[in-house]
């Protein structure tokens, strides 16, 4: 899901308003507000925007910003809880706190591979701004002891005088998010003469900032007192203390270090080396060019790729990489940890020359993270997969989100990512891969099984350990019980997010569809919430064109379709165009039929939505039956179709459901027509579907597959209306009684009593 995860600190402010409208309305990631102009051309500010969107929302899904948010809608913010970064952040930093402060080690709280491992990178970009490319979290140099820093921000090669002040005590800083060995250096200009050497914090004060530093001892100097281009080595010392090297003040000169850095600047906690020159007036002061740190997870390309042993039969053979092969690949190297006899996550050379494992040859315990390389988000993403089994991490992340959603006002959060874990999607291994605390391969069915285990069962306890906040997931479109469904998320949360799952044109069956929508009704009767997301894909905007009767028309379609399925209590519309970027931020003609509305605003069928239907009446009027319930299925064969029960019950049984039943809250959605053709057992090829409510009755007429430019175009069909009742147009009028309606393809239709 790309999302605009920037929320409005505007928006924030002003969430006070009680929301007075009837139906369940969610508004997704808002942010970005800005002065626009209403549907009838009046101009709005974007305070205003603000207060439309609070008095015409139920849920806000996906506040995220560090300000206090005070309102009577319930809100959720936004969580990861599968990965964290290696270039730490706020959020790392603050956990690693908690688990310094209650002795549990931070490194625990991740996977690591236990053997080398080279695994595809499908994108070479992702991570290359980060640690996981070789690049300092921050670096810069300074003009005296106690200057904030220039950083070395621009991309090199430089022409940097980095020691220019080095009588003041100016020198440069490389900052990481773990310990490390060794820094590579490039110079626009030799050193003639002077000596250099490097320093390190060992000592630091109750607010984390140095207050000592003491010299690395070098084991190795290729750059031959910095007359060449090559790396230095040191002897990583036991007192080396992650510490801050700013006050907080946010002074230029006087508070020390932070490079321009909030983080740093806010007492964000690093591995931090000074690296120091010092000559006489005649020597001639080394310039610097590029730093780079050790490549700890070397890129391979295919060509390069070893021959790998693969057994055929009784006898072993080698194989080579082939022309189908990914382009790029990545090693990270595996951590023997029973060599780490004094258990500080790093092998001494001693340590190292004696380790068991000759396959496992990381030095750092972190540089045996699991890492889905190329499967991240973007250039910046430098994802560390967690350990979800260790109690540990679940008790800093409690503790951590409790503070962090009460600092927020809001009642949760969600994790938008839930299929990025441990399997084939994320993980292409081609050699190694085993995983020290799953104990299999990454990206194999029982690694992605055992994962998908512990995600579930962390959320849940994760309700526990906060008083039951709003645990949010975005579980896409499929039905969870089916077989291409997420079926270990059932239980994992209590607020779920259905992206993209209802078009104009949603059809009766097939990989979706409205038989089987009943997913919905289950999670509803555990007591959930479910976000019912529309969008306008597969419907009259793209295939006839972006004029206002089309986008009408499709708002009109996909809130019947919404009707069908809505439970007053658990269930929340929101409706959306054909794209994943979110956010307040005014329309264009790109994707609505008047530029300059504010998104939620026009996307949103205020009209239809104003008009009150009631609650479902719980009833199929006579002579009528029921929608048929379907499941995606495996045994006895592959089965899309499979038959489990109708919308007028409360259970729906089959032996792949679990326990063989699942209870639901029926519908009573029914057949108001069907066509005499079937397409399967159950299924018509043409119908309407209706569903009662107390003030009224929602039809929608479709096919069995959906998606289908040509069913617009179908012959209308007359419908008898007994008792009469009064249409609603799409702009939400309300007509006069008729007694006879008819409906065209992928129509709803809302009729009063």
């Amino acid at each position: 899901m790309k999302t605009t995860r920037f929320f409005s600190a505007l928006f924030l402010t002003c969430l006070t308003t009680p929301n007075i409208i009837w139906a369940n309305y969610a508004i997704v990631l808002p942010g970005q507000h800005e002065q626009g102009s209403d549907l009838q051309g009046n101009e709005i500010s974007a305070h205003e925007v603000i207060d439309w969107e609070l008095n015409h929302s139920d849920l806000i899904f996906g506040a995220n910003a560090n300000q206090n948010l005070k309102t009577n809608i319930p809100a959720v913010g936004y969580m990861y809880n599968q990965k964290l970064e290696l270039n730490s952040g706020p959020l790392e930093d603050e956990i690693r706190e908690i688990a310094e402060r209650y002795g549990i080690d931070y490194e625990d709280f991740f996977l690591h591979f236990s053997e080398d491992t080279i695994l595809a990178e499908p994108n070479p970009t992702h991570g290359e701004n980060t640690l996981l490319n070789r690049k300092p979290m921050l670096m810069g140099y300074t003009a005296d002891a106690m200057h904030a820093g220039f950083a070395l921000y621009q991309p090199p090669p430089w022409d940097a005088d980095v020691f220019e002040n080095f009588q003041q005590g100016g020198a440069l800083y490389l900052y990481h998010s773990e310990q490390f060995d060794s820094v590579a250096f490039e110079f626009s200009r030799f050193a003639q003469g002077g000596k250099f050497w490097i320093e390190y914090p060992s000592e630091m004060n109750a607010n984390n900032q140095v207050t000592a530093w003491s010299h690395l001892v070098i084991s190795e100097d290729n750059t031959k007192n910095m007359t060449q281009n090559q790396a230095v080595s040191w002897e990583v010392p036991s007192d080396w203390v992650r510490a801050s090297t700013h006050d907080g003040s946010g002074n230029s000169y006087g508070g020390g270090q932070y490079f321009g850095s909030s983080f740093v600047r806010d007492g964000g906690r690093l591995y931090v080396v000074r690296v120091r020159w010092q000559g006489q007036e005649s020597d001639i002061r080394p310039r610097l060019s590029r730093v780079q740190f050790t490549d700890s997870f070397p890129r391979i390309a295919k060509e390069d790729l070893p021959s790998k042993k693969v057994t055929l039969g009784s006898k072993e053979s080698s194989h080579s990489p082939s022309p189908n092969e990914q382009e790029y690949w990545r090693k990270i190297r595996g951590f023997d940890q029973s060599a780490d006899l004094n258990q500080d996550n790093y092998l001494s050379p001693a340590e190292y020359q004696n380790r068991s494992n000759k396959y496992a040859t990381a030095r750092f315990r972190w540089e045996s993270r699991v890492i889905p390389f190329g499967q991240m988000w973007d250039q910046n993403s430098s994802w560390s997969l967690t350990n979800l089994a260790n109690p540990g991490l679940l008790m800093t992340m409690g503790s951590y989100y409790g503070q962090h959603w009460t600092k927020l006002g809001v009642s949760g959060a969600y994790n938008d990512d839930t299929n990025k874990l441990l399997g084939s999607n994320q993980f292409d291994i081609y050699s190694g891969g085993k995983i020290a605390e799953i104990d299999a391969i990454a990206g194999s069915t029982e690694a992605d099984e055992r994962y998908k285990q512990q995600f579930s069962a962390f959320l849940k306890r994760l309700t526990i350990v906060n008083d039951k906040p709003l645990i949010g997931l975005n579980i896409g479109t499929s039905n969870l019980y089916g077989r291409n469904g997420q079926s270990h998320l059932i239980d994992a949360g209590n607020l779920y997010f259905r992206e993209h799952y209802i078009f104009p044109s949603t059809g009766f069956s097939g990989y979706g569809g409205l038989s089987k929508f009943w997913d919905n009704s289950a999670l509803s009767y555990s007591g959930s919430k479910v976000i019912q997301q529309a969008t306008t894909r597969y419907g009259r905007v793209p295939f006839f064109g972006n004029n206002q009767e089309n986008w009408q028309q499709d708002l009109y379609s996909t809130l019947a379709i919404y009707y069908l399925n809505h439970h007053p209590e658990h269930t929340y519309f929101n409706q959306w165009n054909s794209g994943y970027v979110y956010g307040s931020n005014n329309t264009t003609t790109d994707n609505f039929w008047k530029a300059s509305v504010p998104k939620n605003m026009a996307y949103r069928p205020t009209p239809l939505l104003n008009i009150n239907l009631g609650v479902p009446s719980g009833a199929i009027p006579k002579g009528f039956q029921p929608l048929t319930l379907m499941l995606s299925t495996r045994t006895p064969q592959p089965e899309d179709y499979s038959i489990v029960g109708n919308t007028s019950q409360t259970q729906v049984a089959h032996q792949e459901l679990p326990y063989g039943k699942v209870s639901l809250l029926p519908t009573h959605a029914y057949f108001l027509y069907q066509s005499d053709k079937q397409v399967v057992e159950g299924g018509p090829a043409d119908m309407v579907i209706a569903r009662e409510f107390e003030h009224g009755r929602v039809l929608y007429r479709t096919d069995f597959y959906g998606k289908n430019a040509d069913f617009y175009a179908a012959e209308k069909i007359s419908i008898r209306l007994d008792p009469p009742m009064k249409p609603v147009n799409a702009d939400g009028r309300v007509g006069e009684y008729i007694d006879e309606v008819q409906i065209g393809g992928y129509q709803g239709l809302i009729l009063l009593y």
